[in-house]
């Protein structure tokens, strides 16, 4: 046993023994442009983070080296002498120094390295790489795999993770990174963190600069928490000593109410004045002696006051209010205690009047959902692919979504042609000659909008009803003369139809007339020009209605299929390959609005619009429990696309923040920015949270 770890004491030594430490120290400025100074740091920084991820080598914090140069005083102009860099490099406990300078002309930047052993002073290597100023990342894997190669350690630019090689980055942008590492240096975190979001939003794939802005945000939240320990020891502290019967107890309140009032700690505030209750001490006290006018209760009222408007509890500001101005009349803290007072009673006001008219405005905004989602169906782009079954399903949403409307949800409609957005789906039914769901709409329109100008818009409206009854049988025979084609149809007749093909589409029947073209082309191959253009036009027609009634998958197979049949048409049609590309150009039309239909309306609930009116009601009317509930509702049940999601979770985070709900407020926040840090409301997040009481 003994043996066996000595053995392993011993390879453990000859490892870190073998084992190499190597310090990174600033570049030189050769430049003379002092705009690019903070590159010396930069260009370090991101050598020695990058390295440190290497296995066989130890690398040098750059904050030791930027410690041990504040303590030597040692200036820039000194980096890259040898000698200097012997002393530093001892200094730091390392084998090796890298030391540096940089040239920037135009639009080349040139680095220049050598890598000198600290016990020798000799150099190692010197070598000198150069290239486009904004295609860093270039020079900088040439330089790190200079250097490993010439201390034999593994290193590939992938490894660190934090850039690819063809990946571009600015000067300009490398410039503002080092800048950020000269703020953080000198203690101007939040600065720093400032400079490295701009520049993160700017260049997305820029990791060097996420993975600082991360160190740093970890930092700042060290900081943070390391002070909130320390002001919360403090009130401890004071809280524990408070003795009423003490000269100075006015001033121990008062720095306790000031702390935690300067630190957002409303709820804790409010805690602490409880305690002092419970120490039984009279309200009349006078805290900062018999000359003072202030009494004890008189600002723990105030403060209690304070707390609960700061935390948007109005019910309990009114209470403590009321209070406030009937027992304290003459405190200088009345016109305060007043303003809080009024701005809560005219909050619950507001909210307690939305609600009386809310079932209405909530019907109006989901009425309006429906009404806007249905009419998409106009667009001829949409209505040509949607098939009978469809159209009943969309039939149904019209009929128990707007038809059931009262006066009452159409009087609170925000709509400035209530009719014709009511009555569009009248020209839809038509399309599928709904007759009976075109009379329930004349009859529920009579009933709804009995304004003259809008009865005489309703008669109108019949009179279209009456027009189409008699077109329909008019046209009757004309379909079942399609209809009988489609069945037993002479190879002539069928042609007559394919001729006059898109002119039939009056007669709303796309089946009958792709069945026409399937079996035209199924009669044999063309012999003739005009039986290769009988054949193309047939084509055409069966390509584009597939397309229509059945799936654009089908419809692509029969163009590849038609594609495929060249031989059989060019020896008898010159235009062959001309009316081919005519019939794509119609098909890739086709294609997208397909894309365009399923995005705007095959695939899209119109119960996401219409909580997302609920919603937009609820807070303007300030009824914020219910917007809450709603946005999570519609972040949880329908998948969004980034925009409206975050967009969606930066409203959540609102609803919360009226409700004084701040800890809510920070958990979105948090979601949000981990799902979009340099999303379109990323500072609007953060203002709020920076001022959000604590």
């Amino acid at each position: 046993m003994k043996s066996k770890l000595f053995l392993i004491v011993c390879l453990l030594w000859a490892f870190i023994s073998q084992a190499k430490t190597i310090a990174i120290s600033y570049f030189d400025n050769s430049s003379g442009d002092a705009k690019y100074n903070a590159l010396s740091k930069g260009i370090s920084d991101m050598l020695i983070t990058d390295l440190s991820k290497v296995k066989g080598v130890t690398i040098v914090e750059r904050e030791k080296l930027e410690k041990l140069l504040q303590e030597i005083k040692l200036g820039q102009s000194k980096y890259f002498d040898q000698t200097t860099a012997v002393k530093l490099g001892k200094g730091l406990g390392a084998q090796n120094i890298l030391t540096g300078s940089f040239y920037i002309l135009d639009n080349i930047i040139r680095l220049d390295a050598r890598l000198i052993d600290v016990q020798t002073g000799g150099v190692i290597f010197a070598e000198q790489v150069s290239g486009n100023k904004n295609n860093f990342f270039s020079l900088h894997q040439q330089l790190a795999n200079l250097l490993a190669k010439s201390i034999n350690i593994p290193y590939s630019p992938d490894l660190s993770g934090l850039y690819k090689t063809n990946e571009q980055v600015s000067i300009n942008e490398v410039v503002n990174y080092s800048n950020a590492i000269e703020l953080q240096d000198v203690g101007m975190d939040l600065e720093a963190k400032l400079l490295l979001e701009k520049t993160v939003k700017s260049n997305p794939k820029f990791q060097f600069a996420k993975y600082k802005l991360d160190e740093i945000k970890d930092l700042i939240k060290k900081i943070e928490a390391e002070r909130e320990k320390l002001i919360l020891e403090e009130l401890k502290n004071t809280i524990n000593t408070i003795d009423a019967s003490n000269e100075k107890f006015g001033m121990q309140l008062t720095n306790v109410w000031t702390t935690l009032v300067s630190s957002y700690k409303f709820n804790q505030l409010l805690s602490f004045n409880n305690s002092i209750r419970k120490m039984k001490v009279d309200d009349k006290k006078k805290i900062y002696g018999e000359a003072s006018p202030y009494t004890l209760g008189e600002m723990l009222s105030f403060y209690d006051c304070y707390a609960f408007d700061a935390l948007k509890k109005y019910d309990l500001v009114i209470d403590e209010g009321k209070s406030f101005i009937t027992k304290y009349p003459t405190s200088m803290y009345f016109q305060s205690v007043k303003m809080y007072l009024e701005k809560a009673i005219k909050e619950i006001e507001w909210r307690e009047n939305a609600k009386k008219g809310l079932d209405n405005k909530l019907a109006a905004e989901s009425l309006d959902a429906y009404v806007n989602y249905l009419n998409n169906l106009e667009w001829k782009t949409n209505l040509q692919f949607v098939n009978t079954k469809e159209y009943q399903n969309y039939a149904q949403i019209y009929k128990t979504q707007v038809l059931n409307t009262n006066k009452e949800t159409i009087a609170t409609w925000d709509e400035s042609s209530k009719f014709n957005e009511f009555t569009n789906f009248f020209e839809i039914a038509q399309n599928y000659n709904d007759i009976k769901m075109m009379e329930d709409i004349v009859s529920t329109s009579k009933n709804l909008f009995t304004d003259p100008d809008d009865q005489e818009k309703v008669y109108s409206l019949e009179n279209k009803l009456e027009d189409f009854k008699t077109k329909t049988i008019e046209n009757e025979t004309k379909i079942k003369e399609l209809e009988s084609i489609a069945k037993k149809g002479s190879k002539h007749e069928m042609e007559n139809v394919i001729h006059w093909l898109f002119s039939n589409e009056q007669y709303n029947r796309p089946d009958l007339l792709l069945e026409i073209c399937d079996k035209y082309l199924k009669t044999g191959k063309p012999t003739t020009e005009k039986e290769v253009d009988e054949n193309l036009h047939a084509w055409d027609g069966f390509i584009m209605y597939t397309g229509k009634l059945k799936n654009i998958e089908d419809a692509n197979k029969a163009f590849e299929n038609l594609k495929s049949k060249a031989d059989d048409y060019k020896a008898f049609q010159k235009d062959y390959d001309k009316k081919v590309r005519e019939i794509n150009k119609d098909f890739r039309s086709l294609q997208n609005d397909y894309t365009s239909y399923l995005k705007n309306l095959k695939h899209k609930d119109p119960m996401c619009n219409v909580l997302e009116n609920y919603a937009s009601t609820y807070n303007e009317n300030h009824q914020y429990i219910d917007e809450v509930y709603t946005r999570k509702q519609i972040l949880e049940l329908y998948k969004l696309d980034d925009d409206k999601k975050s967009l969606q979770l930066f409203l959540l985070m609102m609803s919360y923040y009226n409700l004084g709900n701040f800890d809510n407020v920070r958990k979105t926040a948090t979601l949000y920015n981990e799902l979009y840090p340099t999303g379109s409301y990323a500072e609007s997040v953060k203002s709020i949270v920076d001022f959000l009481p604590k």
